[in-house]
């Protein structure tokens, strides 16, 4: 697919975000639920998480419940070099980060996740997701061998994803209506 063609379904799949997380504000909390209904991580796993900019599927819910929990969370941190993950509490005051993000501060202690959870703008049925076109998470990928979940709404799904060989594939995709492996 050329990259203007990309660009267009970008344009057309934020809408489409935009709409259904007008339509239901509470998808957070349904995706929170759901999370410890379908996954069974040990505690001492780090989970990789976001801090939602938009209209991103609301990960703060189930990220609180993730740290109540016991289990240790981190935000990503992008720079020239790449994306990182610092750890995160719910405490911690998050600055303005890149692509207009929020991350944990420069003093948070660098760490690589065991599982990620991934935003996206679409994803199919064979796990590949359309993202915002930076290439930050199939980079981080390539150097890390972790678990990924896709998080956002089912009416992100879409019958096929363009993707080339250095794409990666989602693990899972956890929307408010449950599980697509």
């Amino acid at each position: 697919m050329p990259a203007s063609q990309k660009k267009m379904l970008r344009e057309i799949m934020k809408e489409r975000r935009l709409h259904l997380f007008q339509e239901n504000p509470e998808a957070g909390h349904q995706v929170a639920n759901l999370f410890f209904e379908v996954f069974d991580f040990p505690p001492e796993s780090i989970i990789g998480g976001y801090w939602p900019i938009g209209s991103e599927l609301d990960l703060k819910p189930l990220l609180t419940t993730l740290i109540d929990k016991g289990f240790k969370c981190a935000l990503p941190s992008v720079s020239r070099e790449g994306m990182i993950f610092r750890l995160w509490d719910p405490l911690m005051p998050l600055t303005q980060g890149g692509f207009k993000t929020f991350e944990p501060p420069m003093t948070a202690p660098i760490v690589i996740p065991h599982v990620l959870l991934v935003p996206l703008l679409a994803f199919d049925k064979t796990g590949h997701r359309l993202g915002y076109g930076q290439g930050h998470y199939d980079k981080f990928l390539h150097h890390h061998k972790v678990i990924t979940i896709g998080i956002g709404f089912k009416g992100q799904e879409i019958d096929k994803i363009p993707h080339q060989p250095h794409d990666f594939a989602l693990d899972y995709v956890l929307t408010e209506q449950g599980l697509i492996r």
